[in-house]
């Protein structure tokens, strides 16, 4: 049941530091109150609605505290634990959600965190969760769940150990908000570069020629430079559609030719894509209607992920989920990609479909982009592509600094990796007197 664990941890149960808080309590008709919900795999307690003590439906509301424990029966299979933030005391959770006070006196609230966050735990709620309904039998038990093990180091190691991911946390958090910085910095600069080019004030405008109807890069553009054109943009690129080869053909996949597919939309955030999870073969593309592109084709992901761009790196094909673009001498690919790039807000309002949202290829062929002069097309994309290498290099931080998270948490959490004396010893006057800090 347990791991090997060091000689000075406690082999415990979470019903050995937890206590069940079932106190229930009514909400005013005319109250506002907050409920809670719990994500899953250990994102912890959220605030899911604000509600009116008229709407509830029975007393069975159970106001939570800065510390307590909570998960959701139905989706602890999934990880739905955690530990209640100071900013979400005062909330209120329903019966599906057993609640719990800490006894400070044995664990730190920020170290039970942790625990509650490993995927180890969502792994046991699995095997033991039942019912006998298709709604109820995935319920997690609290009976079940206060006889979950957990290994418990001294007070002041799970303090050091806290603080220790804390620190990681708190690197994804600024990564995340730098990333937020350069998306929003890039929205603002691209928006006047793809407007009124690099000129931008200084720049001569002329009205626009023609309605634009289709290709929007801002709504409310009604003057451009004098030397830029409004175009359709299948008179400066070839549109192409990608194929599926036949999957019941053994021989027509499994060869040298990449195959891109919604399987790779993934890796559609760089500035170009080289490889595929499929190759298909020289004699499944001649028995198809796919067809191998050049490098530079600016491929669109037109259904599931709508809006994703890049060009590729290599020859090859790609499924129907694509509309992509063969690039002619009046137009820069890497321009094109960053217009698509820019265009979230107008594929929102082109996608249709009830049940899979998707561009179908005749919008693609009346679209209409704003054309300036090649040379500033090239300088354009210049900026354009900066701020996507900085952004795909935090993006690679945030993956490492959230794999390095998982490791540490792992090790630190069972013991195989101690922290030297002195990080621990920092804690020592506080052992005594132990707080409700939620990491």
């Amino acid at each position: 049941m347990w791991a090997d664990i060091p000689d000075d941890w406690e082999k415990a149960y979470f019903g050995d530091i937890l206590a069940e808080k079932s106190s229930r309590e009514r909400v005013k008709a005319d109250a506002e109150y907050k409920m809670l919900g719990v994500r899953w795999y250990g994102n912890g307690p959220f605030h899911r609605e604000t509600r009116k003590g008229a709407e509830q439906s029975a007393a069975h509301l159970f106001r939570v505290q800065y510390g307590d424990v909570i998960y959701n029966k139905l989706f602890a299979w999934k990880g739905s634990f955690g530990v209640v933030e100071e900013s979400l005391s005062g909330c209120f959770v329903s019966n599906e959600f057993p609640l719990f006070s800490i006894d400070l006196r044995k664990a730190n609230a920020g170290f039970i965190a942790r625990i509650l966050r490993a995927p180890r735990l969502a792994d046991r709620a699995n095997i033991v969760s039942t019912g006998t309904t298709s709604i109820s039998r995935n319920r997690l038990d609290e009976r079940d769940f206060l006889r979950f093990p957990l290994s418990l180091p001294p007070y002041v190691e799970q303090l050091a150990i806290s603080e220790v991911l804390q620190s990681v946390d708190d690197e994804i958090d600024r990564t995340r908000d730098l990333l937020k910085s350069l998306a929003a910095a890039k929205f603002a600069v691209m928006r006047d570069l793809l407007t009124c080019g690099m000129r931008r004030d200084a720049a001569h405008l002329q009205p626009l020629p023609e309605r634009w109807v289709l290709g929007r890069v801002a709504g409310d553009v009604t003057h451009i430079p004098a030397d830029w054109k409004l175009v359709r943009l299948t008179s400066v690129a070839k549109l192409e559609s990608g194929h599926t080869p036949d999957r019941k053909r053994p021989d027509y996949w499994g060869g040298d030719v990449p195959w891109l597919s919604l399987g790779d939309t993934n890796g559609l955030g760089g500035l170009t894509v080289s490889t595929t999870t499929e190759c298909a073969t020289q004699l499944g593309i001649q028995n198809s209607s796919a067809r191998v592109l050049p490098v530079d084709t600016v491929v669109f992901s037109r259904t599931a992920t709508v809006g994703k761009a890049t060009r590729l790196a290599v020859p090859m094909a790609t499924s129907q989920d694509f509309a992509n673009w063969v690039c002619g001498p009046k137009i820069c690919p890497r321009y094109l990609v960053q217009v698509f790039r820019h265009m979230r807000r107008e594929w929102d309002r082109l996608q249709e479909g009830s049940t899979h949202q998707t561009i179908y290829m005749p919008v693609f062929k009346k679209l209409q982009i704003l054309l300036p002069p090649k040379d500033e097309q090239t300088k354009i994309a210049d900026a354009g592509d900066a701020f996507d290498l900085r952004i795909e290099a935090e993006q690679n931080k945030l993956v490492e600094f959230a794999n390095v998270r998982a490791a540490l948490a792992q090790e630190l959490l069972s013991g195989r990796l101690r922290l030297p004396p002195a990080m621990v010893a920092r804690f020592a006057n506080v052992a005594a007197q132990p707080e409700v800090a939620v990491a």
